[in-house]
């Protein structure tokens, strides 16, 4: 016979004493009880329940219609990252939650860990751009696309590779430019990515000014279909399209570019880009084909896990591929002396990259076993820093804000060198503040002025650096700059210092808004969305004391402007402490684990930071 209930139904659950006893649930009658509850003339949960709560899962499972909040499951997920995490979490003690509700930049606590008063630092996952594999029509987009591009199709190129390839020289012009004009010889998914990424600089060039742009916005959703679609090839093409997909702008897809990172990452060992190659049985296009993809990986894998907060997937000790040389960067253009400052300048991102590549992992690092490696480890990346200062090429100086030549890529790297330096600062200030009960106020004083720095950086820029070169994911910087200023002015005890500090964060947050409504920066846009609530209620909430500013001469940092004739932090001139109960924090909760809480959670034997107190980061 037939029962009301399916054998093993999931969509009708078996009676709790039959799901008990794992027994097989016949219902003939529906809202009757089941055959084995009458057998036994016991209360079957089946015959006494509603049709609702009999259907609800019980193992295994949840119905998207029972849960409770009414967004997708998508709207749960964030993007987390410890390197300002414990910034915004010495942030949100001083500024309470209105309403249960938070902001852009809020303090969670640890998913899957709702008890937990440990704090993560988070932002949610944008919405994504809409897929055109998600179109049922018949047109052929990537063809719609490359027809609209064919009329400016030589000067769109000629632009990409004077303005915009010497900054992150990916490709090599000779191939592509020969292939292109062999009509069909270049892989469709690598001429897509090109062309979305170089639509984004088509007002740099004299000659596209008098026509219209395409929509570039069709342009990148083309892209990333063509990405998807090509998931199973792995070529160099591959890589190099990926490559150029996460350096676009502007960026929108940040799961998306997540995976692209490890992707290409992967593909790149896979193939063996991470080997030296100059004496293997290749021709010497191929040869410099690889050796320049191989590094637009590893500054994709180091930049973007670096702003994002998550851990790098290459080794140092994972390749021997050498630095890239001025010869190689300049190919077919030796004698332009823009190309070749330009080729330099990538030479020192390269440079700052493996440093940056010998930070991250201490970072992250969760069980040591040798406290001695992660301290010295720390002191050679300080060490090399300086080094990498002080072997630049003469011309190029990365402390002037005011009068800057114009060479591709070079306001790009002044920016990483920044967010490198007040990363360190970062670090050394966690570690002194874990150690002892009361530092000095030099280091609070030295993160400061690393976070001052770059708001000088900002407010140099003009109309003609905002249209240039940049990483997209370095917006990111701007927003940890505006966290650490006001960790600063929460934790001194100086009003003068506390004045600056937030005299700075408005500084910095009007000027990238006003880079943003008058420019359309979208650099400025992500870190607007992510700093000015965070800040505007930190200003609300601190107390309206008034306080003596200390004047700032032009072009001088306010750290400059409190040294004293020695060269040495004068504290004297700080002006008086603030009462006790001022909004200063308590001393001596600087712990790594209140640091990182998301990594270090059930982790306490690590050795991260060790002796990094001991460090010298006077320049």
């Amino acid at each position: 016979m037939k029962t009301a209930r399916p054998y093993r139904s999931h969509k009708y659950p078996a009676c709790a004493r039959c799901h008990k006893r794992r027994s097989r649930c016949t219902i003939e009658v529906p809202g009757q009880a089941c055959l084995l509850c009458r057998m036994h003339s016991v209360p079957c949960s089946s015959a006494t329940t509603k049709k609702d709560d009999r259907v609800s899962p019980k193992i295994g499972f949840v119905h998207r219609s029972l849960i409770p909040d009414e967004r997708s499951l998508e709207g749960f997920s964030h993007i987390v990252g410890p390197v300002i995490a414990r910034d915004t979490q010495i942030l949100d003690q001083y500024v309470p939650q209105v309403n249960g509700a938070t902001g852009p930049v809020s303090i969670q606590p640890s998913l899957g860990r709702r008890e937990s008063t440990k704090a993560i630092y988070h932002v949610p996952i944008p919405p994504r751009r809409p897929s055109l594999t998600d179109c049922n029509c018949t047109r052929n987009l990537p063809m719609e696309l490359m027809d609209q591009v064919e009329p400016y199709a030589d000067k769109l190129m000629a632009n990409y590779y004077e303005n915009v390839h010497p900054c992150y020289p990916i490709s090599d012009e000779e191939c592509v430019l020969s292939r292109l004009r062999d009509k069909g010889s270049l892989p469709q998914t690598f001429y897509l990515n090109m062309v979305a990424y170089a639509l984004f600089y088509w007002d740099l060039s004299p000659a596209l000014a008098a026509y219209p742009r395409p929509d570039q916005d069709f342009a990148w959703q083309a892209a990333v279909a063509s990405n998807i679609a090509d998931m199973q090839k792995g070529d160099l093409a591959t890589i190099s399209s990926l490559c150029i997909n996460l350096a676009g702008r502007p960026s929108r897809c940040l799961v998306h570019n997540v995976g692209n990172v490890a992707r290409a990452v992967a593909l790149s060992h896979a193939m063996g880009l991470n080997h030296e190659c100059s004496e293997w049985k290749l021709g010497d296009m191929e040869k410099r084909i690889r050796w320049k993809t191989w590094w637009g990986v590893v500054i994709q894998d180091r930049w973007f896990n670096f702003a994002q907060g998550t851990p790098p997937y290459i080794s140092k000790g994972h390749y021997d591929v050498p630095l890239p040389t001025v010869e190689l960067l300049t190919q077919g253009r030796p004698g332009s002396l823009r190309h070749v400052r330009a080729a330099e300048v990538f030479i020192h991102l390269c440079r700052l990259t493996e440093i940056v590549g010998d930070v991250l992992p201490l970072i992250y690092h969760i069980r040591s076993g040798n406290d001695s490696i992660a301290a010295e480890q720390t002191s050679r990346s300080e060490i090399e820093l300086n080094r990498w200062m002080e072997n630049r090429p003469a011309w190029l100086n990365l402390s002037d804000f005011q009068s800057r030549p114009p060479v591709p890529g070079l306001l790009n790297l002044q920016l990483s060198y920044l967010s490198v330096r007040m990363l360190l600062r970062r670090i050394a200030w966690h570690e002194i503040s874990q150690r002892e009960s009361d530092p000095a106020s030099s280091w609070l004083l030295e993160c400061q002025s690393a976070a001052e720095d770059m708001v000088r950086f900002v407010t140099s820029l003009h109309k003609q650096d905002l249209m240039g070169f940049w990483m997209p994911y370095n917006a990111h910087h701007f927003t940890s700059a505006v966290t650490l200023l006001l960790r600063c002015a929460l934790q001194t005890t100086y009003p003068t210092v506390r004045s600056q500090c937030m005299t700075s964060a408005r500084t910095l947050v009007d000027c990238l808004k006003r880079h943003h409504e008058e420019n359309h920066w979208d650099l400025a846009e992500t870190a607007v969305s992510q700093s000015e609530s965070v800040l505007k209620r930190i200003e609300d909430a601190l107390p309206r004391t008034p306080n003596a500013r200390t004047p700032v001469l032009p072009g001088l940092s306010m750290r400059d402007n409190q040294l004293d004739t020695r060269g040495y932090m004068d504290e004297n001139m700080l002006g008086a402490p603030l009462p006790e109960d001022a909004f200063s924090m308590q001393q001596g909760q600087g712990s790594i684990e209140e640091l990182f809480p998301e990594i270090f959670a059930e982790f306490t034997d690590t050795a991260l930071f060790s002796g990094l107190g001991n460090l010298d980061f006077n320049e």
